[in-house]
């Protein structure tokens, strides 16, 4: 069975720790991502989801990649 994880982002300080503490009482793993975490988080859902069927003109990308 494959793994799954719940992301959760508490209101504040407060309901962050509470949720800390429930997470340790009912003995499961967890922890606190870092910005950069959340940030390549994003992106790979972002490229999880890209539209793969098109492709991109070369002379384009060039011409953008130039100036």
């Amino acid at each position: 069975m494959a793994r799954k994880a719940i992301l959760i982002t508490p209101k504040d300080a407060k309901e962050e720790e509470l949720l800390h503490e429930l997470i340790k009482r009912m003995g499961l793993a967890g922890r606190t991502l870092t910005e950069e975490e959340i940030e390549d988080a994003g992106l790979s859902y972002a490229m999880a989801k890209v539209d793969r069927t098109k492709l991109a003109n070369k002379e384009r990308v060039l011409r953008k990649l130039k100036g």
